[in-house]
């Protein structure tokens, strides 16, 4: 079982048609307000099989709130929010995943380095809202998706103590009404000070778009979520 806590920034663009006037692209920064870093968190539990492998399972979520003036007329959600506007803005994005890695026989490297490399294969279930509020009106809407993914992942054990991963996914899909693409990277150094405890740090990337034009309006979410994290697990 492990956490992270990632110190992550945002950058991207939202946008939502409505049953009569189509939406503007919303830049989170630029318009918003919302690209300053901040803390988001990760949960993730993994079972490790003789001979068959990993099974990983996982949530991360983004929560952030502003508070803006709008140097620039909007629409969001059949609301038009006019320049000099007071808005105040909610994104929530939450990401479950469950993946399965097959790993590849290790490989020595001199007498004290050992490579481990895995090919993983899983799912994400992707859900996305977000809402603009004023004094003059309000919009909200939300989407979701769920798609497979592809990657691989490997490992540098550097002594008993020292470890260094990096991992890779991702997927585009559209079906239904609904498209993503998903992409996901990380790297990671930790120190293995007991067989059952480690800590660590790493640096961690996603990009994650959304449309979904199933209901009755089309809801769009485009963003970069990147930065540092701390890390840290116990196994048992």
């Amino acid at each position: 079982v492990r956490v992270r806590e990632w110190y992550a920034a945002l950058e991207g663009s939202v946008e939502s048609d409505g049953d009569i006037l189509d939406g503007t692209r919303v830049d989170f920064g630029s318009d918003l307000g919302l690209d300053d870093a901040a803390f988001t968190s990760e949960l993730q539990a993994y079972v490790r099989f003789p001979f068959f492998g990993r099974i990983y399972a996982g949530w991360w979520w983004l929560d952030r709130e502003g508070d803006e003036t709008l140097s620039r007329t909007i629409t969001f959600a059949d609301q038009t929010l006019t320049a000099s506007t007071r808005v105040q803005t909610e994104l929530n994005l939450d990401v479950y995943y469950l993946s399965y890695e097959y790993a590849l026989p290790t490989i020595p490297l001199g007498e004290l380095f050992q490579l481990e490399l895995g090919v993983l294969v899983g799912a994400r279930a992707i859900l996305a809202e977000a809402a603009i509020d004023s004094a003059l009106g309000s919009g909200s809407d939300e989407g979701g998706i769920g798609l497979p993914v592809l990657g691989g992942r490997a490992a540098l054990q550097m002594t008993k103590w020292l470890r260094a991963d990096v991992e890779l996914m991702g997927m585009t899909v559209s079906y239904a009404g609904r498209r993503a693409s998903y992409l996901e990277a990380f790297a990671e150094v930790v120190a293995q000070p007991f067989t059952w405890l480690y800590a660590g740090v790493g640096y961690k990337f996603a990009q994650v778009e959304v449309s979904d034009d199933s209901g009755s309006s089309d809801f769009l979410l485009d963003v970069n979520i990147s930065g540092f994290y701390l890390t840290a697990g116990i196994r048992f």
